[in-house]
């Protein structure tokens, strides 16, 4: 038996795509994205699913400001959660596409008491950094 742990999830979709892995003892841990498994009720119930077969839980996260404290409010509300992965220091602008400064300090998330998940988007930081073509919404 392998001594490394083994980490999948983040290419499967929905609670139903992961339940493959628990049923076969196939993970030591899960790493689910936020994103591509149906938000973030749809990560509680996988983790809820992770948490009956005693697997912890690992955000798979490659996204922005926004998807990660997505992920962190999750992993903080769950039991089993192991970590929320980023990719934030691989990106000079990623911490101006919102108003809040040093979201991630020491390798630390602290999650904001503010509505929602506690970020305020920069909209001409988020214009400047867009695809080509693209067009920003209204926020009128």
């Amino acid at each position: 038996a392998p001594t490394t742990p083994i980490v999948a999830g983040e290419n499967v979709y929905r609670k139903h795509g992961h339940r493959r892995l628990f049923e076969e003892q196939a993970i030591d841990i899960v790493a689910p994205d936020l994103p591509r498994v149906g938000g973030m009720r749809e990560t509680r119930k996988i983790a809820d699913m992770a948490d009956t077969y005693y697997v912890p839980v690992a955000m798979h996260n490659v996204s922005s400001p926004i998807g990660t404290m997505a992920s962190a409010q999750v992993a903080a509300a769950i039991p089993n959660s192991l970590a929320v992965e980023y990719h934030s220091y691989q990106l000079g602008w990623w911490e101006d596409l919102v108003e809040e400064d040093d979201l991630i300090q020491e390798g630390r998330m602290e999650i904001p008491e503010k509505p929602g998940l506690g970020l305020t988007l920069d909209l001409d930081a988020v214009e400047e950094h867009m695809v080509e073509g693209e067009t920003l919404f209204d926020a009128a």
